[in-house]
């Protein structure tokens, strides 16, 4: 295994049960996996342009996404989402300073990005008198709380509660746990 500066790892694919695992069958493939070990990209690549090629489509596909905030108050936001039963919404409980920062570096980072497609982030600025932190009990910053936007009671719609600096792999964790959860419990 080669380790490249661009963040890949190279492994030479030669054995059968290898090429049979990643399902492999033209020679001279090039497949690139997520963090998680999931495909993302398949090409074939016959020259050094289309070596060169595969790994610039594989970083613009696995790439940092800067998270595209809803716009609106807490309840539009749940309520223009309700209607998607494979999505939740992200309320991202923020202060200006370098944990929040963290929290939405961590979102934002490629391991992490996948998520954003089934989440709807609104941004709360925390005032711990303020009638959404005392219905969540939010108490301090950064805290993630992700909502199931479907239901109506607002114990029972929180699926999972992030709370404090947590760095990328804590934060990888809790939204894998957290989609886990809600997509169990939407299967019932």
């Amino acid at each position: 295994m080669i380790k490249l500066n661009s963040g890949f790892y190279m492994v030479r694919c030669a054995d059968k049960a290898t090429s049979d695992k990643v399902k492999s069958d033209a020679i001279s493939t090039v497949i690139f996996f997520d963090g998680d070990g999931k495909e993302y990209h398949r090409t074939i690549v016959s020259t050094a342009d289309t070596v060169e090629a595969a790994f610039k489509k594989a970083n613009e596909l696995y790439a940092k996404r800067p998270i595209s905030w809803a716009s609106g108050e807490p309840a539009s936001v749940m309520s223009d989402t309700r209607s998607d039963r494979k999505k939740l919404v992200a309320l991202a409980f923020l202060d200006d300073k370098k944990d929040s920062e963290t929290l939405v570096a961590s979102l934002e980072d490629r391991w992490t990005a996948k998520y954003q497609d089934r989440l709807a982030f609104t941004r709360v600025a925390f005032d711990r008198t303020s009638e959404i932190c005392k219905k969540y009990n939010v108490s301090s910053v950064p805290t993630l709380i992700l909502v199931n936007p479907s239901e109506e009671d607002a114990k029972k719609s929180v699926v999972d509660q992030l709370v404090a600096k947590k760095e990328l792999a804590s934060v990888r964790s809790f939204l894998v746990r957290a989609f886990d959860k809600f997509d169990r419990a939407s299967k019932n």
